[in-house]
């Protein structure tokens, strides 16, 4: 998940954390997308995001 440049950052916390938090999500066998803070990766996760609902609506 981005995050805002105003807030105080530590990169190497923050990616502690999101190792972590993938490495609980992929052992729980919970769907979920790495996201950048790039336009391009936002774009995709939106996009599988809503693949995911549509497709979980129509069972």
């Amino acid at each position: 998940m981005p995050v805002d440049s105003g807030h105080d950052y530590d990169a190497r916390y923050r990616r502690l954390v999101d190792q972590h938090v993938h490495r609980l999500l992929a052992d729980d066998d919970i769907p979920h997308q790495r996201v950048a803070s790039d336009p391009d990766s936002q774009a995709y996760a939106i996009e599988q995001a809503l693949e995911f609902c549509l497709k979980e609506a129509a069972v």
